[in-house]
């Protein structure tokens, strides 16, 4: 059962959301891509564009928000069923909101690759080590396995560091400059869409907050694993 959560459910979902991510990443969130390799000194995220941004819809978001949701679903029975915890629950209602005011109505498909998709490869990475976890993974799969557990674990803290602690207030701030700029739009699409904005804003909000709790998990576990090693 811890096998098959890990690797098929989560691990094989939040792949799936990632490879439909990175597919599909130029055609369409290319120029906020070329906005970050620049370091925020290019033009492509012009305020012009806002509009375009929000309220344009994209098939491959639309398709990767569907599974996505779906998961958080699964998910969330899971994390009450083995009891993970209060806060991956608070984080699976965040997501599957965050995901439901994505798809209906339908807006801010443009940046629904980065919190659906990118973000979500360290995740998929931690799904794996989490196989490692002598509370939520396979006891004694870390003595067999142990360089496999060393290796997932730098990749992890990597890849967080990369999607969660670069990236994602980059893309974040410009996600509330542009929803902020929706919200008193004019744009035939906004009225109907205000009440979902005003949904995915506080989503992100207190999708953000959980990232700092998570930080502090993974320093508290990183401490606690050398000391292992160290002993």
């Amino acid at each position: 059962h811890i096998l098959a959560r890990h690797l098929a459910v989560d691990f094989g979902s939040l792949a799936i959301c990632g490879f439909i991510a990175v597919k599909n990443r130029h055609t369409v969130c290319g120029e906020l891509i070329t906005h970050m390799k620049s370091w925020g000194k290019s033009d492509s995220m012009s305020d012009e564009e806002t509009e375009r941004r929000v309220f344009t819809y994209h098939p491959a978001s639309q398709q990767m928000m569907v599974w996505f949701f779906a998961y958080q679903v699964k998910n969330m029975y899971d994390t009450i069923y083995w009891n993970d915890g209060i806060e991956f629950v608070i984080h699976h209602i965040f997501a599957g909101a965050a995901a439901w005011g994505g798809m209906f109505p339908g807006c801010c498909h443009f940046y629904a690759l980065f919190y659906f998709g990118f973000s979500e490869l360290s995740t998929a990475i931690l799904c794996l080590l989490a196989n490692f976890d002598d509370q939520f993974g396979v006891v004694g799969l870390e003595k067999v396995f142990p360089k496999t557990k060393i290796v997932l674990g730098a990749l992890f803290v990597t890849s967080f560091i990369v999607c969660r602690c670069i990236m994602w207030p980059f893309v974040t701030h410009h996600f509330f400059k542009d929803t902020k700029k929706a919200l008193a739009s004019t744009h035939p699409l906004a009225a109907s869409r205000r009440n979902f904005l005003h949904l995915l804003r506080f989503c992100c909000f207190g999708l953000s907050l959980i990232q700092f709790f998570f930080v502090a998990m993974i320093i508290q576990t990183g401490k606690e694993e050398l000391a292992k090693l160290m002993s």
